[in-house]
């Protein structure tokens, strides 16, 4: 066994040691441009049994702008939702937890400023489990590209000896050295540079330099400085925050009624039991593609400002009232009947699913139409059979209509 190997192995039995276990197997983030072109792509390794992810990716405006995100194909099956500002912010979850250990979450795609190949400041990264726990996760880690140096041709031929002319400066670009590493950031805030070679100090004459020997052994007396008294500062208090809870939409319960189909046990189903932290406006959206819902979620979400996710809807905006709730308007996708949005918040995930029906005009008479209904039957979404999402359906658009002429009237 040779030397090198020897050491080798050394050294990485030395560091499993040293590495705590837990670490070792904790989820962790990498990002990289492999072209230096401009295009970063973001990686997760240990990621199996993720089921949320909120990641912030600041980057150098000097040398980048205009992201355009792809996510990748590790959380392809997953909610997601971007914000291509700076710093980027990912939202990413899903309804359970991540099979594959390792892939791409997403891709970043830059248009460059100038010639440098770009520069990643900073990722961090926020985890949950199926449960909404919050998992561990090891410090990210950042490879930004080395921007290429062209170096210009000389004019002049070197003389036939290979000597450069006495009065022309020697410059060696540390960079290019065969033998010294390029720069590696970890975490986005440490930079380890190239070494520098001191210059020689000038050599004393051996009397003064055991003089100054000398002097530099004896302590230097230093008198303390004043010390003002000062008030401990107060601890900040906890910030409360909202635990998430599980709240049944109104199609699940359609789905599992067993009942009597009448007038008023379908409209008993779409009323909330319990109470709960949001308020849809209006109560029950139609989905015609243009009409637009406002979610009102009464929540503590922490200092940071939480980040949603949509399925079978379209964001339109999100504000803060003076009460502290979050009112986000979306606009759902015609024709569907399950939609949601999910809110992701200090480390916490929580999905409201929203009332949203495509749209069936009544007769005059809805009660008389409702009971036809009920005896007849029909296919309202057009996939060859009458079920629950048939009653859903109806019954949704029976309590709409109903409620207009007290809406218009106020």
């Amino acid at each position: 066994m040779s030397i090198r190997s020897a050491c080798r192995r050394s050294l990485i039995l030395f560091m499993l040691l040293i590495v705590p276990a837990p670490l070792l197997a904790a989820p962790f983030l990498s990002i990289a441009s492999p072209s230096a072109d401009g295009v970063f792509v973001l990686r997760g390794e240990q990621m199996a049994g993720v089921a949320g992810l909120d990641i912030t990716i600041g980057y150098d405006r000097n040398t980048l702008s205009t992201p355009h995100i792809a996510m990748g194909s590790l959380v392809k099956d997953m909610l997601n939702s971007s914000n291509p500002s700076n710093p980027i912010r990912l939202a990413i979850v899903g309804s359970k937890g991540i099979a594959t250990a390792s892939g791409v979450i997403a891709t970043i795609t830059f248009e460059r400023v100038g010639e440098s190949a770009g520069a990643i400041t900073s990722l961090t990264a926020s985890l949950i489990d199926e449960k909404g726990n919050k998992l561990p996760i090891a410090p990210a880690a950042i490879d930004n590209p080395q921007t290429p140096t062209h170096a210009e041709p000389s004019a002049e031929a070197p003389p036939a000896d290979g000597a450069k002319d006495k009065d022309e400066p020697l410059v060696i670009d540390a960079t290019s050295h065969p033998s010294r590493p390029a720069p590696v950031v970890l975490g986005g805030s440490v930079t380890l540079p190239h070494e520098e070679v001191a210059p020689a100090e000038p050599k004393r004459a051996p009397q003064e330099a055991e003089r100054q020997e000398v002097a530099e052994l004896q302590p230097h007396r230093r008198e303390p400085a004043p010390v003002e008294p000062r008030d401990p500062e107060p601890k900040a208090a906890p910030q409360a925050v909202t635990q998430p809870v599980h709240l049944p939409s109104v199609l699940d319960r359609f789905r599992e009624f067993k009942g009597e189909r009448t007038l008023a046990n379908l409209t008993s189903l779409f009323k909330a039991a319990g109470e709960r932290p949001l308020l849809q406006i209006p109560a029950i959206a139609i989905a015609d593609g243009s009409s637009t819902v406002t979610l009102v979620i009464a929540m503590e979400t922490g200092d940071r400002p939480p980040v949603f996710a949509f399925k079978a809807v379209r964001y339109v905006s999100v504000s803060r009232s003076d009460e502290g709730e979050w009112e986000v308007e979306v606009r759902p996708e015609a024709g569907v009947v399950d939609a949601s949005i999910t809110m992701l918040y200090h480390g916490l995930s929580q999905e409201f699913p929203l009332i949203v029906a495509p749209a069936v005009r009544l007769p005059a008479a809805p009660e008389a139409a409702f009971r036809n209904f009920l005896a007849a039957g029909a296919d309202l979404n057009g996939d060859g059979r009458v079920d629950y999402l048939d009653d859903y359906i109806f019954t949704a658009n029976f309590l709409a209509q109903s409620q207009e002429p007290a809406q218009q009237k106020e």
